[in-house]
């Protein structure tokens, strides 16, 4: 923080109180130092706002400060978003908030995902202090109850007069408060496209990486070690390349004992629980009764842990592959179900699940073309979502790997929505597919696989018309990274 903004977090603290209300030019100026003290002081970018002040001391007055953006007039009801805040008694609140005269200039920004999803990633990283708008476009639902209710008293006329254009909003009562006013200050200007300067453009960065870490949160071998002993029943799922079926065998080494197994659209209940099955016998053919993967998983389990590995899960109907083996699939209780054959050297058709065996399959978000999990399946399974991980990006060090792993990052972060993000690709995209040759080719093997993998999958996405709204931005992604490769092999 900042001398300015220290004064200016501590007049959102005294709120009403504070002894600056009614001077209006005194807050102008400190507006301007908190400005001049973050943010780039080039006439082109300081040009682009302007300080709104309007601190009434009387009550009933729905008073507010803060920053808008030049093309508004010096007064009266303005367009587009602005950092305001709303001092009530013992506290203030900082906002985010659409002018009512509607949403101007800045409807690209707050169409645009990307926004949205910062703000959510905020609220998680502040634990939900941050009140975040389900659609920053609907200007007919308001600020509920429940959150205004956590705000600082005498607000009753802010809440009415813009409960239903404020987006973003942190109650500030305390020092502690600081870090979430200055997300929401620093988050405004970066939106506009105007740089921060020293010391707050490095909390800043360190801001975006850990913005990134909440969109794109890591799971590690711990967490999944602890879900699937404590829920049996789990699956990885997310977009191709971030790791799913390497974490998983990981997690099948540490356990220790594992049957691994790929679905696809040919598995059958007989191949995965029971089934008939032909075999020469004199005189014709005679039929014997096999035990499926399921079964020879669970008869392992009788002795201790075991795990069912399935890759690529959604690749066959589990339902159907499952069938009344499904009923078994309770954590929590211990169950029975009678197969309709006997299985060879069994003295019983009941089965029921052995304690030790845990299931933990992956699934590829990415794929739309095959079966889709129905519900009975779906809450059966406990869920973990894997995502894209910069960390083995950065430790193999290729420059061009990196710079196209990041115009990854912010292309599907910025346009994509909830369903096309489940499409970016992962890390290993990004890494030698062959670490074992050496390091002397291998800026050349990652460029190899970006151009013979990655952009391919790109342009697939295109045309299976999958990436939705986001089409023309990772279009222009893919040809990026084409040119790129170009550029690099021309050097």
């Amino acid at each position: 923080m900042g001398k300015a903004f220290d004064s200016l977090l501590a007049g959102m603290i005294a709120g009403r109180s504070w002894e600056q209300m009614g001077d209006t030019e005194s807050v102008r100026q400190l507006l301007r130092s908190v400005y001049e003290e973050r943010y780039h002081k080039a006439e082109h970018h300081q040009s682009r706002y302007q300080v709104r002040v309007n601190l009434q001391k009387k009550d009933e007055a729905a008073s507010y400060a803060g920053f808008i953006t030049a093309e508004n007039p010096n007064s009266g009801p303005y367009q587009g978003t602005s950092f305001v805040w709303m001092p009530g008694k013992d506290g203030s609140i900082a906002v985010l908030v659409i002018g009512t005269d509607g949403f101007g200039a800045d409807t690209d920004i707050l169409g645009r995902p990307g926004h949205a999803r910062r703000l959510r990633a905020l609220a998680r990283i502040h634990k939900g202090k941050v009140w975040v708008k389900p659609d920053l476009l609907a200007p007919a639902s308001r600020v509920p109850e429940t959150i205004i209710a956590q705000w600082p008293d005498q607000l009753d006329a802010v809440s009415k007069s813009y409960g239903n254009v404020i987006y973003a909003a942190v109650p500030v009562r305390s020092p502690q408060d600081a870090e979430a006013v200055e997300d929401l200050l620093d988050l405004f200007f970066s939106e506009h496209g105007t740089p921060l300067t020293n010391p707050a453009k490095g909390r800043w960065e360190a801001r975006h990486s850990a913005i990134l870490g909440a969109i794109f949160p890591q799971v590690e071998l711990p967490q999944v070690l602890e879900l699937l002993r404590d829920r049996r029943f789990v699956i990885l799922e997310g977009p191709p390349g971030t790791g799913k079926t390497r974490l998983a065998y990981e997690v099948a080494r540490q356990i220790g004992q594992a049957t691994r197994i790929q679905f696809h659209p040919a598995r059958t209940y007989e191949d995965f629980v029971v089934g008939l099955y032909p075999k020469p016998a004199a005189g014709g053919l005679a039929f014997e009764v096999r035990t499926g993967d399921f079964l020879r998983a669970n008869a392992a389990a009788a002795t201790g842990e075991h795990v069912l590995l399935i890759d690529e899960v959604n690749r066959a109907d589990l339902s159907r592959v499952l069938g009344e083996a499904i009923v078994l699939l309770e954590p929590g209780e211990r169950r029975e179900i009678e197969l309709p054959h006997l299985p060879d050297g069994w003295s019983d058709r009941k089965v029921s699940l052995a304690p030790g065996l845990h299931v933990l399959a992956t699934r590829n978000t990415a794929d739309r073309t095959i079966a889709r999990m129905d519900l009975a399946v779906r809450r059966r399974f406990a869920f973990l979502e894997m995502w894209p991980d910069r960390r083995p990006v950065d430790d193999e060090g290729i420059p061009l790997a990196k710079e196209c792993f990041d115009d990854v990052l912010y292309t599907f972060t910025e346009f994509a929505d909830e369903e096309a993000l489940k499409l970016i690709p992962g890390h290993a995209y990004f890494l030698d597919p062959r670490p074992g040759q050496g390091a002397e080719e291998r800026a050349k093997r990652v460029a190899r696989r970006l151009e013979l993998e990655l952009v391919p999958l790109l342009r697939d996405y295109l045309s299976e018309r999958l990436a939705g709204s986001a089409s023309g931005p990772i279009a222009g992604l893919a040809d990026r990274i084409a040119s790129r490769l170009m550029e690099e092999r021309a050097a």
